[in-house]
């Protein structure tokens, strides 16, 4: 084999081990869907299905947290105070900023959950 053929053999191997050791970590984009202003956003059908989903394990009697106890039967009145829900300011109450994307809790909401419980209180923190 020639020199020539040598170099660019060992070229194209060196590029093939180059490009193969990149990695692309990409991250998926959560779409957040938009709540439109005119929609009611009900306690019962859409902020306690999230805090089921990642809250109940511990915020409940005999959890590991149990106030404020998230169950169903139990949550709009253990969060219905301004220790939880801050009216004037919905967006620092703990209820929202605490399990947020963001937030300093080991729960987090997603985004969209984070939205709906925001829109939620925005709407006066019904217990519909």
């Amino acid at each position: 084999m020639s020199m020539k053929k040598c170099k660019v053999y060992l070229l194209i191997a060196l590029l093939g081990l180059a490009f193969s050791a990149c990695v692309y970590d990409f991250e998926a984009v959560e779409v957040i869907e938009e709540i439109p202003d005119t929609q009611v956003i009900s306690f019962s059908e859409t902020i306690i299905p999230i805090f089921e989903s990642k809250c109940t394990s511990c915020h409940k009697v005999g959890g590991i947290k149990p106030v404020p106890d998230l169950t169903a039967a139990n949550a709009y009145n253990s969060i219905n105070s301004s220790t939880y829900i801050n009216a004037t300011t919905p967006e620092n109450s703990l209820i929202y900023t605490k399990p947020s994307p963001d937030g300093s809790h080991s729960a987090k909401y997603t985004r969209q959950e984070a939205a709906f419980v925001l829109a939620w209180i925005n709407q006066g923190a019904q217990d519909n």
